[in-house]
Parts: C-alpha cells; sequence; structure tokens
C-alpha cells in the first residue's frame, strides 16, 4: 500500500514531464533558464576556482622543487665524489701527519705535488672556485685559490664537520671580497685508521653559478621566488636581490612551518606585507631545504577579470531562470531522490528492496536495469562464496600433502637422535625445537591456540634461532599462570619476537633482551612484547617496511595484525612504539578468551 501511494505520488507532481526523456528535460532547462542559478555558480566558482587553481600551482611547484632537489642532489654529489678522491690522496695521507714538522721547502714541495695529481680532477668542474686542506690546528697546507676567509668562519665550518654523523658538512661562507660561496667540509682521516683525524679538507663553490646552473632559470610564476635554506633556516643560495644570502629570511612565517606542521606541503604564509604560497622540498644529502615563493595575486589573477563578467550575468538571468528551473527540477529530484534511497538500502546490503513501478524515462529504464543488476548480483555473491570457500579448502589440502608428516617427523627425530649420540647438544636442541615448530604448523589445524601453546611455539623458535645467531639475545618471560589457558591466534608472538632479533641489535654487539609480558586488563588480554636494541624512527618509512616481513615463517607483523582485526574485530590488534636508541616495544590487545567460551560460542 506504502509503495503504491509513493508511486502515485512522484507521478502525480509532473506526469507530463516524466513522460519526457531527461535528456530532452536538461536539453529545455539549458535553453530556458541560461545555465540555471547562476548566482549560486558565481559564488561557488569563485571559491573552488581559487582553491582548484591554488592546488595545481602548488602540485606544479612541489614537482618542480622535487625534480630540482634531484638536480642538485647529482650536482652536490659531483663535489662529495671529489672530496673523497682528495682525502685517500697519498700524498695529503702522508704529507698531513708530518706537516708541522717539514720546512719551507719540503711544504712547498707537497703543495706541488698536491696540485698536479688533483689539478686536473679539481679544475674539471667550472664553478669550484676554492679547495683548501687544513691539519687539525688550523695550517693551511693547499689552498688553490687567492680569496681569505675569516679564521672564525673556518672554525664553525671545523665544528660542524665535527658535528656532522656523515663527515660532509655542507654551509655558506662570505670571503675577504664579500663574494658568496657554498663550502662543502669534510675531515680527513687515516686510510690505515678510521678513528684518527690528520686534518680537514674545504671545497668551495661559486654560489652565483651554481644557483644558475641548479634553479635560477626556473619560474613558478609571475614574481615567485626560490631560495636555499640550511637546516638552521639561513639562506644559503638565491637569485633574488631581496632575500639576502646569510640571513634568516621570515624564519618563523616560512621555514619553521616549511620544517614542523607544514612540512611537505603547500601552505599560505605573509612574506614581505604579501600573502604568499610557500612551497618546500628537503634536499637530504646536504641537509637543506628548497623553498619557493608564489605571490597570491599571480594566482587569482585571471579570477579578478572573471568576477565582473560574473556579477552582470548573475542579476541578467537569474530572475528568468528561477521560476522555470524549478518546475523541471522537481520532475528530475523525485525519482532521483527514489533511486538514491534505492541505492542506499543496496548499499546497506538490503538487496530483497525493490523500488516497483517505473516510468518510461531514462530513469525508469535505469531503475529496471538496477532491479536486474541487484538480482544478478545476489546470485553471484552465492557463487563467488561458494567459489572462494572451495579454493580455500583445496588450497588448504594442497599444502597439506605436500609433506608427509609422519616421514617428516621420524626423520627428524633420526637426526635428532643422532646428534645426541655425537654429542653435539646444540644441534640437538634446534632439530627437536624443529620438530616441534613442524609439528604444531603442520597438524595442528586450529587458528586459536592456548597462550601456552604459542609460548613454547615461542621458545622452540627462539631455540632454532640461537644456533644462528648464538647469545646476541635473551629472552624472558612474565606471565601469570590462569593467562595460559586463553585462547589467542596461532604464530601471533614469533614474528615481532623475530624482528627484535634481527633488527633491534647494536653495532656494538650489544646482548638484546627481548621480555614478553602478559597481563589481565579488564575483559581484555595484553601482551607486551619489549627489546633494549637500537630501536628506529616512526617516521622511517623504510624501518616501518623492515618490520612487514618475516624470515622464518612468512607471516609479517602486518599479518599478524590483519588476522586479529579479522577475528576479533577493529577494537583488538597491535601498536608499534619505538625510537631510536630506545628500544621497541610492541602491545598486543585481545579478547579473554578460553576453551570452554569457544566451545560456548
Amino acid at each position: 500500500m506504502s509503495q503504491a501511494s509513493s508511486d502515485a505520488s512522484s507521478g502525480s507532481a509532473s506526469p507530463l514531464l516524466r513522460r519526457v526523456s531527461i535528456k530532452h528535460r536538461l536539453l529545455a532547462a539549458f535553453l530556458i533558464t541560461s545555465l540555471l542559478p547562476v548566482l549560486f555558480v558565481a559564488i561557488y566558482s569563485n571559491m573552488r576556482y581559487e582553491a582548484s587553481i591554488t592546488h595545481k600551482i602548488s602540485a606544479s611547484s612541489q614537482q618542480i622543487l622535487a625534480e630540482l632537489t634531484q638536480n642538485m642532489t647529482r650536482e652536490l654529489e659531483q663535489y662529495e665524489t671529489l672530496s673523497e678522491t682528495i682525502i685517500i690522496n697519498k700524498s695529503i695521507q702522508e704529507g698531513l701527519p708530518q706537516f708541522a714538522a717539514m720546512s719551507d721547502y719540503e711544504k712547498n714541495r707537497l703543495r706541488t705535488e698536491i696540485n698536479e695529481e688533483l689539478a686536473q680532477q679539481i679544475f674539471r668542474l667550472s664553478n669550484l672556485s676554492n679547495v683548501v686542506i687544513l691539519t687539525n690546528d688550523g695550517q693551511t697546507i693547499f689552498d688553490l685559490g687567492f680569496e681569505w676567509y675569516p679564521d672564525l668562519q673556518l672554525d664553525k665550518l671545523t665544528e660542524g664537520v665535527n658535528a656532522s654523523p656523515g663527515n660532509a658538512f655542507w654551509s655558506y661562507i662570505r670571503s675577504n671580497r664579500g663574494a658568496n660561496r657554498i663550502i662543502l667540509s669534510r675531515a680527513v682521516f687515516a686510510e690505515s685508521n678510521l678513528n684518527q683525524r690528520l686534518g680537514y679538507v674545504m671545497i668551495l663553490i661559486d654560489e652565483k653559478v651554481f644557483s644558475r646552473n641548479t634553479f635560477g632559470q626556473v619560474d613558478l610564476g609571475q614574481g615567485s621566488r626560490i631560495y636555499i635554506a640550511n637546516a638552521e633556516g639561513r639562506v644559503v643560495s638565491s637569485v633574488s636581490p631581496d632575500i639576502p644570502h646569510g640571513t634568516a629570511y621570515h624564519k618563523s612565517q616560512v621555514f619553521d612551518r616549511a620544517i614542523g606542521e607544514s612540512r611537505n606541503e603547500a601552505f599560505y604564509a605573509t612574506v614581505d606585507g604579501r600573502k604568499t604560497l610557500a612551497i618546500s622540498s628537503y634536499i637530504r644529502s646536504a641537509d637543506w631545504y628548497l623553498i619557493g615563493l608564489v605571490p597570491h595575486s599571480f594566482l587569482v589573477s585571471e579570477l579578478q577579470e572573471m568576477r565582473g563578467n560574473i556579477v552582470f550575468i548573475c542579476l541578467a538571468t537569474l530572475l528568468l531562470s528561477g521560476a522555470l528551473a524549478m518546475w523541471i527540477y522537481f520532475s528530475i529530484h523525485s525519482p532521483m531522490r527514489e533511486l538514491l534511497q534505492y541505492a542506499n538500502q543496496i548499499r546497506m546490503g538490503q538487496l530483497e528492496t525493490k523500488i516497483g513501478k517505473s516510468y518510461p524515462d531514462e530513469m525508469g529504464k535505469l531503475t529496471e536495469t538496477i532491479d536486474r543488476t541487484v538480482e544478478q548480483l545476489k546470485q553471484l555473491i552465492f557463487q563467488v562464496e561458494s567459489e572462494q570457500q572451495a579454493k580455500r579448502d583445496a588450497e588448504l589440502k594442497m599444502l597439506q600433502a605436500q609433506i608427509n608428516p609422519h616421514f617428516l617427523f621420524n626423520t627428524l627425530n633420526s637426526l635428532k637422535w643422532s646428534a645426541m649420540m655425537s654429542g653435539n647438544e646444540a644441534v640437538k636442541q634446534g632439530i627437536e625445537s624443529l620438530s616441534e615448530l613442524l609439528r604444531n604448523t603442520i597438524l595442528v589445524k586450529e587458528e586459536l591456540v592456548p597462550l601456552e601453546v604459542e609460548i613454547a611455539n615461542l621458545l622452540h623458535y627462539a631455540t632454532i634461532q640461537r644456533i644462528r645467531y648464538g647469545d646476541s639475545f635473551k629472552l624472558s618471560f612474565v606471565m601469570n599462570d590462569e593467562l595460559y589457558a586463553c585462547l589467542v591466534p596461532k604464530f601471533i608472538l614469533q614474528p615481532i619476537i623475530e624482528n627484535s632479533i634481527l633488527h633491534a641489535g647494536s653495532e656494538d654487539g650489544r646482548r638484546v633482551g627481548i621480555r614478553v609480558e602478559g597481563f589481565r586488563e579488564g575483559a581484555d588480554l595484553r601482551i607486551v612484547i619489549a627489546d633494549d636494541g637500537k630501536g628506529f624512527d616512526m617516521n622511517d618509512v623504510h624501518a616501518r617496511k623492515s618490520m612487514s616481513h618475516a624470515k622464518l615463517s612468512g607471516i609479517g607483523i602486518g599479518n599478524v595484525d590483519e588476522r586479529i582485526r579479522i577475528h576479533f574485530g577493529a577494537a583488538y590488534g597491535l601498536v608499534t612504539r619505538s625510537a631510536p636508541n630506545e628500544g621497541t616495544e610492541t602491545v598486543i590487545t585481545l579478547p579473554i578468551l578460553t576453551k570452554e567460551d569457544e566451545n560456548d560460542v
């Protein structure tokens, strides 16, 4: 009854128009109303156009800066390669430790040898202005150029090299003649003893030529500017005279935001009293930031010309089109609303509902097509579910058929007894643990196992890993006895422990402590796996990716989290926290579930 009344109400609103195709209705509406509600279009288009053009220009500018960053990285790599050649030069390696004891003649001869050996490589780079080699106490053993640099600046450079983790410190310096230079400073270490610093090498680059070759010809738009700032926000290179070198140009408005809350994103800032779109790109090799500034006036220059015409068209057509547009609108709105409600019901899984009577226009034909599609969809869902279930069963049987369990376990038992007879206790324990681990993998079909079994599997796994890694890790447990009966998904602890064993170790060979702690919190079971290893930066994409693969089981941490959520819902899963030199902690949250609870379910 209600469905029939709905059909009657939708048809009575505009029965005449419902017998005309939607194409003809829309064509008539366009011709009569002249683009319909122009007022709305004017306001909306003004906002959307500005947002759209800003987005497009910011995306384009970011792409340009990314490409410039790659070009600069390649440019800087040339000088780093040259510096490495200088560092390992035999004359420099032998001359630096003995320079203080040399006579003036020996010093001049050393400088001549260095010049002859390195001149060809140095002068191959056209924008190179100077190469300076210093001893640890600041004596110059080689100086290719003729400019002078204040000792205070050189002291800051050597301090920067000593504080740099990668022995490559890029900075800006000004000569006594007022020339701007980009400088690469590196420490020279003895080849025979990398802990012995012999001195420093400094490569100075003509900033004017560098900027012209890398970004000086790039135009982000009328009035736009590009400059390079170091990690402190000071300008290293710029072709714009209003961005002075060596200064913290609008540091709080632009630089602090570019490396902070708006990192890798375009944002608006007030620069020199004007609203400006700022874009940045990080140059990792030099710890620099390439920053582009595009005036807002350039972004909306075309929009200003359009606004006057839009206002005039709006006033002339709004009154004429209003009444006619509403009549045509309701002829489309009612069936469209019904179709939308029908689509929402389908989206919520109510596939048994039908929209009912339809009219001979395109909307009615669309409704009939959707009805037929829903019927086919129900059939396909049933078919896919059946096929997927059959596929999973077939794959499981295929995997189980690949190995004869009895043959495998008999063979492992034979190997274990052989190792025991030969007195090799480590191999015997490893084979025994591998046998039990494979037994629980192949023969145990249940997805949920008691926590006691999961911990036993973990101990077997640790025994196997000690054969390869020895005493490099220590595994400990803190667990209440009542928790051992709780059911947990199989193999959820091993991938996490494996990551701690493989990735938590430090370079100094320190033993990694791994602690597994379980406790009850309300109706939930929490299992904490923590190590005191080297940790990692949670923002580091490569570090997170390294945790997504496991080496032994083929079960990654992401797979563990996904399986927990599939079994128990989105409220459960695992969370990992880590920081460099502070270890890694993973917390698994599960519902308290025992064998009796599972049987009740």
